[in-house]
């Protein structure tokens, strides 16, 4: 046997990063295909991260099964789905980050607060697909009622607890985040319809909290100045932009707040689209500077409202670091 053959060979036991990275693609889509066959609309997100690969990814998603074979065919694109086109509302039961602590006996993560609101209210959790989700926590995926607007939140139905909803994706099963898959969940395979208490508690603007903001906004810098140290230089130089937003809108004064807050979700929307900074932490994060300041407090609304308007505005106008590879745009060739 000549070297050059020799030096080809796997170890025995182990797996080539070819056969893994062929293996993966296919299994991403084989679970696009899964999603598509049931009703959702999907779109691809970079290789191993939760940013979406297209910049009008909602009005891109699809099931068209030759586009699906298509597009992960070329490489192990994560997978997105798109709640709005797909009919969906999405509850993403968190862990805690670090220093968040919940006020309430017993609940230690979204799963607990949820079921201590459906204690509270006299309801059940009605089974169906849920998700394993990259960092421990659960989606619970719902078809939307029909003819109700049901909204994207962060934080605001409970501890822990985020929806997604017209205008968010989730992450698909067979999805791998630095290294941790999405998996399946649940012995249900397609999406209950929401249940009338859980539509309410998403549909109802609760009053937001006067006691406790400033642990929560200190646990939120912390967690953005944690972020200017990880992940890539263009990562870093990203996650200090959003810093530096979400410090400026935090401070500003009680004169055009809402304009600020829409500036800064242009800003944090632009870097989404350049596959920098995750869509749903920019907006955690922006939400909480907004409350600081004082906006959300008369008009609850109106804060999901202008980030919204911001965030889509910026995703259509990709950014990036001056002198980085073109190539970080993530654009379909």
């Amino acid at each position: 046997m000549r070297v050059r053959e020799v030096s080809r060979l796997t170890p025995h036991g182990q797996v080539s990063n070819t056969t893994k990275t062929r293996l993966l693609r296919t299994k991403l889509l084989d679970s696009a295909s899964r999603y598509a066959e049931l009703g959702m609309y999907v779109h691809p997100l970079l290789v191993g991260s939760k940013a979406p690969l297209w910049n009008n990814w909602e009005a891109r998603a699809t099931r068209d099964p030759e586009t699906i074979r298509k597009m992960w065919g070329r490489a192990p694109f994560n997978i997105g789905i798109a709640c709005g086109p797909s009919n969906l509302v999405v509850l993403d039961l968190d862990l805690p980050h670090e220093g968040e602590l919940s006020d309430r006996p017993g609940v230690v993560d979204g799963m607990t607060m949820l079921d201590s609101l459906a204690a509270e209210s006299g309801s059940q959790i009605t089974p169906t697909l849920a998700v394993r989700t990259a960092s421990g926590g659960r989606h619970l995926v719902y078809q939307a009622p029909a003819g109700v607007e049901v909204r994207n939140t962060a934080r605001t139905v409970g501890y822990c607890i985020d929806t997604r909803a017209a205008g968010g994706y989730v992450v698909g099963i067979g999805s791998e985040v630095d290294g941790r898959a999405y998996e399946l969940d649940s012995d249900v395979r397609t999406p209950a319809v929401l249940p009338e208490w859980l539509l309410t508690l998403i549909t109802t603007a609760p009053t937001p909290p006067k006691a406790g903001a400033a642990p929560r906004r200190a646990e939120v810098v912390a967690r953005l100045r944690e972020l200017t140290r990880q992940g890539t230089r263009e990562q870093r130089w990203a996650a200090g932009i959003l810093r530096s937003e979400c410090d400026d809108l935090a401070a500003h004064g009680e004169g055009g707040r809402n304009s600020r807050l829409n500036l800064a979700a242009y800003r944090a929307g632009q870097l989404v689209a350049g596959g920098l900074l995750d869509q749903a932490l920019a907006e955690e994060q922006l939400t909480e500077a907004a409350r600081e300041c004082g906006l959300g407090v008369d008009v609850p609304h109106e804060i999901e409202k202008t980030l919204r308007s911001g965030m889509a505005a910026g995703l259509a106008r990709p950014r990036r670091m001056m002198g980085a590879p073109a190539h970080r745009m993530g654009g379909a060739a």
